[in-house]
């Protein structure tokens, strides 16, 4: 039988890549198939499905800050971090308050927003980096500018969603 085997693969080529298809598809789901977490059962990184990237929302968002007048302030020489930080930190809390009250985080009115958002704005000028930069503004508020598509055009509408003195 082994004779044969040899004989047989000495015939094919790209060898590694077939032994690494046989492993993903048989031998990885076959010793996996007991794991406590199903959504783990026959994952195997960097050989995994990522299902989170095969679809998109309908819409997005980005948040941005200004002082009082609403001029742009740069997030990271005033605060000291990044604009993707600040989106996460809304967005966690944001969950948080949405689990709360019961209701999906999309579901929530600008009312039930205003003090995730002034909790995030309190945390940035609390944790900067640079404080004589924040004491040049009397005040932070922070927007949302919502994102989606529209007959093949983008648009987006800005929201006022906190504030802070």
């Amino acid at each position: 039988m082994w004779k044969k085997f040899n004989q047989w693969s000495g015939n094919v080529k790209f060898k590694l890549h077939w032994f690494f298809v046989v492993l993903t598809a048989l031998i990885v789901p076959v010793l996996t198939r007991h794991h406590p977490v199903k959504a783990q059962r026959g994952e195997w990184y960097p050989f995994s499905n990522f299902p989170m990237y095969s679809n998109f929302e309908e819409t997005a968002y980005y948040v941005y800050i200004t002082d009082l007048d609403d001029k742009p302030v740069g997030i990271q020489p005033t605060f000291g971090t990044w604009p993707t930080k600040v989106k996460k930190a809304y967005d966690a809390k944001l969950k948080d308050t949405a689990k709360a009250l019961k209701k999906p985080s999309k579901k929530l009115t600008l009312d039930e927003c205003r003090p995730v958002a002034e909790a995030v704005l309190r945390q940035l000028r609390n944790d900067s980096k640079f404080p004589d930069e924040v004491k040049k503004n009397a005040g932070f508020r922070l927007h949302i500018m919502d994102i989606w598509l529209e007959n093949g055009r983008i648009k987006q509408e800005p929201r006022l969603v906190g504030e802070i003195k």
